[in-house]
């Protein structure tokens, strides 16, 4: 997913990078259930790194239709959490 997805109503959630020395995040866990509708900041899930430990949020307003990192998984930053996406759009367009 690319920045344009967000355009056509898909949000990519990723590994956020919060310092210039981090290269990966351990998910800790999540605090919402796929299917949920989230505002714009609000805390998605606990990721934790070798420095800190703080709650990624919500960039955009939507509905959590995938949650694909697992509690206790380690990513590197940038790498794909979860996918917001309203209702109406596909799963095929949230494949693609």
């Amino acid at each position: 997913m690319t920045a344009a997805d967000t355009a056509s109503g898909i949000t990519p959630l990723i590994m956020p990078k919060w310092g210039l020395e981090m290269r990966e995040g351990t998910v800790v866990d999540w605090l919402v259930e796929e299917g949920t509708r989230i505002a714009v900041g609000t805390p998605i899930m606990d990721v934790e790194t070798d420095k800190i430990s703080n709650a990624v949020e919500a960039p955009d307003a939507g509905l959590l239709r995938r949650r694909l990192a697992r509690a206790g998984q380690t990513l590197p930053v940038r790498a794909l959490l979860g996918v917001l996406a309203e209702p109406h759009i596909s799963e095929e367009a949230i494949d693609a």
